[in-house]
């Protein structure tokens, strides 16, 4: 069930992602996160500086060297975020290690195992595309019924290759924090929130109506269903 949280625009839906994160978040907690342009992490954690979890994943990455240009990687880094886990402590599992593509993902579903075999509670911050793709599941993926925690694929997209949690490794999550901002947004919004749209091979997206996880869905778009 998604609960739909209302706010004013991008930089108080970062901040309510940070009052909701406060409660669900601790050292006994795995904190994924996604990139893109709707988290803004130095205001949802760092600046407030109190949620710590016990470690901290990337939930997706465009493949490439480490820290590349268009890297998620990137984004959290120039966030502050980075530095502020290891000032901390707090483990960051990042993807990229300059290995091949298929090798990485291996490297890196390992990684997700083990992270599950350690964390029972586990809280995923994500986006949404226009597409209506979260994490690196496109529609029609190889992620969305891999039997693997992640996968390397090629999807539809400008920066095609991909290496991302799959659905199930979605499914293994107990809290979502879903960030979806802007007018272009607002018909992706709508086919989440349609009872009517149940395909998620065509609309991953929609995953978060279905599953059993609690989901906040944090928007700053009018919706009239």
């Amino acid at each position: 069930m998604i609960e739909i949280v209302k706010v004013a625009d991008r930089v108080a839906g970062n901040l309510k992602a940070h009052d909701l994160l406060k409660e669900m978040v601790d050292k006994t907690t795995l904190l994924a996160l996604s990139g893109g342009t709707s988290p803004n992490y130095r205001k949802m954690i760092v600046e407030p500086a109190d949620i710590l979890p016990g470690a901290s994943c990337m939930e997706d990455e465009r493949f490439g060297m480490p820290f590349h240009d268009d890297s998620n990687e990137l984004i959290i880094r120039h966030s502050g975020l980075i530095d502020f886990f290891e000032i901390r402590e707090i483990k960051f599992y990042k993807i990229l290690e300059a290995a091949g593509i298929e090798e990485t993902a291996k490297d890196y579903n390992q990684t997700v195992a083990n992270l599950f075999g350690q964390f029972s509670k586990r809280v995923a911050v994500v986006g949404v595309g226009e597409n209506l793709h979260t994490a690196g599941i496109f529609p029609d993926a190889v992620s969305l019924k891999s039997p693997d925690w992640v996968v390397a694929e090629t999807v539809e997209d400008r920066l095609s290759k991909r290496i991302t949690l799959t659905l199930k490794a979605l499914g293994q999550f107990n809290s979502f924090v879903i960030l979806i901002f802007g007018d272009s947004k607002k018909d992706a919004l709508k086919i989440i929130l349609s009872e009517t749209e149940n395909d998620m091979q065509k609309y991953p997206a929609i995953f978060y109506r279905k599953c059993a996880a609690r989901c906040y869905l944090i928007t700053d778009i009018e919706v009239n269903l």
